[in-house]
């Protein structure tokens, strides 16, 4: 199989920074609306939508560069680094707001986000990944965008990454359904 190395820069349409900290404090929080991720939405390598704290429409709305949509990958740059999920097409909101620990890509044609993804999961793309990490203080990507543009993706053509993705995509759906029979049980045997 060919792969070329393809610097990220060449692979996105575009990349944008969470909001500042004052742009989305506890205030800024409602009942319901645009949801807002976290650490704990980015675990795995799909979003985790079991919990979020919501902002109004109108906040989401400005906003703007820190908002997430489907078929985007998300990346924490601070706190627990190494976090890459991308946004399914079946999600269950249209869009998120991305926090002040994240920053958002949008792939072009020549990579799929579910490949960019799983690529940023394996040894080397882990590596290349927080090869900027500084552990002084919280963990952080050092310019998280401008770093992230220059890291070299493993890429090869489309149809392949499509394979690849198909495969991967089969077995992370099985063991998704595997641990919640496993919690079903677990959940039975307690009461």
């Amino acid at each position: 199989m060919k792969f070329k190395e393809i610097v990220a820069d060449d692979l996105i349409d575009e990349i944008a920074m969470g909001p500042f900290g004052s742009n989305v404090k506890k205030e800024f929080y409602v009942e319901s609306g645009i949801p807002i991720l976290n650490g704990s939405n980015l675990i795995g390598y799909v979003l985790n939508e079991d919990s979020f704290g919501y902002l109004t429409e109108e906040k989401a709305d400005s906003l703007k560069k820190a908002n997430a949509y489907r078929g985007d990958v998300v990346i924490t740059h601070r706190g627990t680094l190494g976090q890459a999920i991308f946004i399914p097409q079946d999600s269950k909101y249209e869009r998120y707001v991305i926090s002040q620990s994240q920053f958002r890509i949008r792939c072009n044609e020549k990579i799929m986000p579910e490949y960019m993804v799983y690529f940023l999961h394996t040894p080397i793309g882990q590596h290349r990944l927080l090869a900027n990490a500084s552990q002084v203080g919280v963990p952080a990507l050092g310019r998280p965008s401008t770093t992230f543009r220059q890291i070299l993706f493993n890429v090869p053509e489309l149809e392949v990454q499509k394979k690849v993705v198909s495969i991967l995509e089969s077995i992370r759906k099985k063991i998704e359904n595997n641990n919640q029979i496993n919690r079903n049980l677990s959940d039975r045997k307690v009461a």
